[in-house]
């Protein structure tokens, strides 16, 4: 499900590039949703107040100058109220994450003391306890590891077939 409004970007015409705070991003063409109301589509005709579009209170609208706005929830609706160009899933969860987390969470230290034993600043160990996060070194599981008392292991193996689809 998608969250709440991040960032909102212009585009092309009357184009919007959100992303959510779960890491979906939708490219979308709001004219539709822009004409239903020919007020806010006069104002939004200018270019320069289109391109000064912003995310709402919480998250939860894209607004322009002039209180002008669409609520998050037009861009929730399946189908979709307005042309998706584009639209990108949130990250799936990263089991090197997961592992971690839950090493850190085993070992009884606090993240600030797990992170000085390695070495590294509590956000920067945060940042690789991060399901979304998809960066990790493998110099940082090694000090991760180390201050933990583990050892790190990479396995490669094929991954499991695919469930047949129903019809």
């Amino acid at each position: 499900m998608l969250e709440r409004i991040t960032t909102v970007r212009p585009g092309e015409g009357t184009t919007l590039h959100l992303t959510y705070s779960d890491g979906a991003t939708v490219h979308a063409d709001v004219s539709r949703l822009l004409s239903e109301d020919p007020g806010r589509s006069a104002r939004l005709a200018d270019r320069a107040v289109f391109e000064q579009v912003k995310p709402g209170p919480r998250g939860r609208s894209v607004t322009w100058p002039g209180d002008v706005d669409l609520d998050v929830q037009v861009f929730r609706h399946e189908p979709p109220a307005f042309p998706v160009l584009a639209r990108t899933p949130p990250p799936t969860d990263n089991p090197i994450s997961r592992a971690l987390r839950a090493a850190v969470q085993a070992s009884g230290f606090s993240q600030s003391e797990v992170a000085r034993r390695a070495g590294m600043q509590q956000p920067n160990l945060a940042r690789l306890l991060d399901p979304a996060y998809h960066g990790h070194s493998l110099n940082s599981l090694r000090q991760l590891a180390a201050a933990l008392g583990l050892e790190v292991e990479i396995q490669l193996k094929r991954p499991a077939p695919e469930a047949p689809r129903g019809r």
